[in-house]
């Protein structure tokens, strides 16, 4: 992916930015309520998370260990108010650019770096809601599908496919914070041409994400939400799970009239497919609060 394809995604993300109303976008929300509303995936703040990624890999191939990448995620937050009940439907697609992703050569026995290209766009609609016993007591609920587009540049970072199943996640709210998790999993349901470099065997593959914010005072948290992994498919299992653990630290505060969340994640791999996988990685996120421009297409 040229030069042009990054200014188009740094453009969209300052477009989207340049909708947000301060007085719309959690008007009368303190960074706290902010930090806590944005931690929850059954949250009512539409926001753009900003995600810049470096991972490190390691593995058994030839020269699996010194490999590395950066890429950047652009994933909007887009809830939907339903009835009076608090209840919504939440839209989080999720853009990928993967800036120099390692790909095996198995002709010249060695990594190479594939040019900067964009990588699948995932997504999730959900219908959800929070329901409170207390004013620091309550839990968080979630059911809808997660899905896959194959809009990956490069064969070596999508699967030439169209992919979906069902998601459900669920959380307890104390006044702490917040912990829970999320169940997916997804399969082939279209695509793969049969050329070369495609995809179009069968795919079933799990996702189990883990969450919890701990809340501390002036808009602190410590966060993580590492995603577990496991190809059914694989047919060595020794290559099928991928296991991560990890902590972050986030801020939220008020700068040009609206809420930003900041956040630094670590994640460190227990376990991955022994041929090649990720080792550790970490995660910088800018999260404005903004408000939904599409709301009102539904009223």
């Amino acid at each position: 992916m040229k030069k042009r394809h990054l200014f188009k995604v740094a453009l969209a993300t300052l477009s989207l930015s340049a909708l947000a109303d301060a007085d719309a976008a959690g008007a009368g929300t303190s960074a706290e309520e902010a930090a806590k509303e944005l931690s929850n995936p059954a949250g009512s703040l539409a926001s753009i998370a900003n995600r810049l990624v470096y991972t490190q890999y390691k593995g058994d191939l030839p020269n699996a260990d010194s490999q590395d990448a950066w890429s950047y995620q652009f994933q909007p937050v887009l809830p939907f108010p339903v009835g009076d009940s608090g209840n919504r439907i939440i839209f989080r697609p999720a853009f990928g650019v993967a800036f120099n992703q390692p790909g095996y050569n198995s002709g010249e026995e060695d990594f190479e770096d594939i040019d900067t290209s964009l990588t699948d766009t995932g997504f999730d609609v959900v219908y959800a809601g929070t329901k409170m016993h207390s004013k620091h007591a309550g839990y968080l609920w979630g059911m809808g599908i997660a899905g896959t587009l194959p809009t990956a540049t490069d064969n070596d970072l999508g699967g030439d496919q169209w992919r979906g199943g069902p998601e459900l996640f669920g959380g307890v709210i104390r006044s702490w914070g917040l912990v829970g998790g999320l169940l997916s999993n997804q399969w082939n349901i279209g695509g793969g041409d049969g050329g070369a470099g495609s995809n179009d065997q069968d795919y079933s593959t799990t996702t189990m994400q883990y969450f919890y914010s701990i809340t501390l005072p002036d808009g602190w948290q410590i966060v993580t939400s590492p995603i577990i992994t496991y190809d059914w498919k694989s047919e060595d299992s020794d290559e099928a799970l991928s296991l991560p653990v990890g902590t972050g630290i986030a801020k939220t505060t008020e700068l040009f009239g609206l809420h930003w969340r900041f956040q630094t994640e670590f994640i460190y791999y227990v376990q991955q497919p022994d041929s090649f996988g990720s080792d550790w990685e970490v995660k910088f996120t800018v999260q404005p609060v903004v408000e939904n421009p599409f709301v009102g297409w539904f009223r």
